[in-house]
């Protein structure tokens, strides 16, 4: 929908028509999205794997690894070593890492999963058969919202039977180990004042004795709550309320999530273009710039068009009030994400009664996951309600009694299914998210050429076309050889199958690279050759 008394007080939706107003400033009001953000489970072998094991699988394992430890250790040249577990569809990197001190084997599958091992356990404390799982998996967050969590165990499991089967290993249980559920939210239109401390503790219902509230300095006299935490990240329970669109471009990594939100309609192509602004340069202090950028593209009056282009390019600047005042004259304000998170450790979830909601019995040793995930909406509503909830601020004087606030009605009347994107649009994240990611090393490459070209030649007005040849041309066998090793090493340690396939680039350049030993070119452009000699081409 179109919050038209949003939009009416900015200059741009004077310029625009209904259409236009539509095509950029669409979004669904009060829209809530779920999901399961991050699982790790654990794995528990019949086998023995105490320090006076016999057991046969246990020892190979053990004698497997120490050899391929022994080869990255020895080896500076390396990060990691490709395995493979049956067959190449098996194969993961093994990494110098470890988790929790026992699980010192990592093996990684790029952007989806890590699979840590324990060669050792301590044995049960009664000097018997250890109750410690040998195996720890970590489902990421890009695999979760991308496939939803059944998928995702299912694959990751499988990857866990592949080396069970190559070591004789026999699967004992499965069982959770941590589960975060998260609900991203344009609900919130002012968390300031929302979660204001006078605000927050009227409505909140709990069993937690204080909260963490982090806020920073926007203007002279504003402020931005970005983060409020309950727990430690150590108890059974621990809940972060924060701003995940200010966490995503920050952290400059989880990119993806913007098209993600754009489809369920949290934001409009709008905020999608602001957020692309400020991810580029991993700053949400850009937001106000990327605004002024906005209105520079699309806006109408040319005297405010020469304003924005000067403050963007630094020629002009103004103090940050002014600055704010200037932009909410412009544009609307962005559509911000709140995530409500709930991270729930082993310790909690193990007490849980779950009701057989399907017959599972055949699922075998991973029954456990299968039936907890079944009584996902069960566990929700008691932690959104029992654990902790927000009510309404001043109605009864009992706090308990109090009716949910909006907010968390709406929250916890979000639908409660696997959050994975369709095929077609899986496709359109993975080049939009590549693409994003592209333009952000790009745009870091050429301020590096820069930089380079200062140090090389001193202060200069050199033509960055020359900055960039400069250091193209400096660069010997010996960086050759580097740059190599460094795209081999780099290549594995992507997911192959998330970077498949060729992205569309425009705005390429007829320019090329001449070898001026040999005469050979090489031009961007694939209907140019590396075999072609001389000097002048045409695109």
């Amino acid at each position: 929908m179109i919050d038209l008394k949003r939009k009416a007080p900015n200059i741009i939706a004077g310029e625009m028509d209904a259409e236009q107003l539509k095509f950029w400033f669409d979004f669904k009001k009060s829209k809530f999205l779920h999901n399961i953000d991050t699982f790790y489970y654990s794995v528990k072998f019949h086998n023995d794997f105490t320090i006076n094991t016999t057991d046969h699988g246990v020892i190979q394992l053990r004698k497997f690894f120490k050899q391929k430890y022994d080869l990255l250790t020895n080896n500076p040249n390396l990060d990691f070593l490709p395995v493979d577990f049956g067959s190449h569809e098996f194969r993961l990197n093994l990494r110098k890492f470890s988790f929790a001190h026992m699980y010192t084997i990592c093996l990684e599958c790029p952007d989806w999963f890590d699979i840590f091992i324990a060669p050792l356990v301590p044995s049960g404390s009664d000097g018997g058969a250890s109750v410690t799982c040998e195996i720890v998996i970590q489902i990421r967050s890009y695999m979760l919202w991308m496939y939803g969590v059944h998928d995702c165990f299912e694959r990751s499991y499988s990857y866990v039977q592949a080396i069970a089967k190559q070591f004789s290993l026999s699967i004992d249980f499965c069982q959770e180990n941590r589960i975060d559920y998260c609900w991203h939210s344009n609900y919130l239109t002012n968390p300031e004042k929302f979660f204001s401390l006078e605000n927050f503790y009227k409505m909140r219902v709990d069993r937690f004795s204080d909260a963490l509230t982090h806020t920073e300095k926007v203007g002279s006299d504003g402020f931005e709550i970005d983060y409020v935490a309950l727990g430690r990240r150590s108890d059974k329970v621990f809940i972060r309320i924060y701003l995940k669109s200010k966490e995503v471009i920050e952290q400059g990594y989880k990119g993806w999530f913007f098209y993600l939100w754009f489809f369920h309609g949290l934001i409009n192509r709008y905020d999608l273009y602001v957020y692309e602004e400020c991810y580029k340069r991993r700053n949400w202090n850009y937001l106000n710039l990327a605004r002024c950028a906005f209105y520079l593209e699309h806006g109408n009056d040319d005297s405010l068009k020469v304003t924005c282009g000067c403050l963007i390019s630094g020629d002009l600047t103004m103090e940050e009030d002014s600055l704010q005042r200037f932009v909410d004259k412009l544009t609307p304000k962005v559509n911000l994400v709140m995530n409500v998170e709930y991270q729930t450790m082993r310790r909690h979830s193990k007490s849980y009664q779950l009701l057989p909601l399907h017959d599972n019995s055949s699922k075998a040793a991973a029954k456990r996951i299968y039936d907890y995930l079944d009584n996902r909406k069960l566990i929700i509503d008691y932690l959104t309600y029992y654990v902790f909830r927000l009510v309404e601020p001043s109605t009864d004087t009992n706090k308990s009694r109090r009716e949910l606030c909006g907010f968390w009605k709406s929250l916890r009347s979000c639908r409660l299914i696997d959050t994975k994107v369709p095929p077609k649009q899986l496709k359109l994240v993975r080049e939009y998210s590549r693409k994003l990611n592209a333009d952000l090393v790009k745009t870091r490459a050429i301020n590096s050429m820069v930089t380079y070209g200062f140090y090389q030649k001193g202060i200069n007005d050199d033509n960055i076309l020359e900055d960039v040849l400069e250091v193209l041309c400096t660069m010997n066998d010996n960086d050759m050889q580097k740059a190599i090793r460094y795209k081999n090493k780099r290549a594995q340690q992507f997911n192959a199958k998330e970077l498949s396939g060729h992205v569309d680039s425009t705005g390429m350049n007829p320019f090329g690279i001449v070898n001026q030993v040999t005469g050979e070119i090489y031009v961007h452009n694939s209907m140019f050759h590396s075999d072609l000699q001389g000097g002048a081409f045409n695109e």
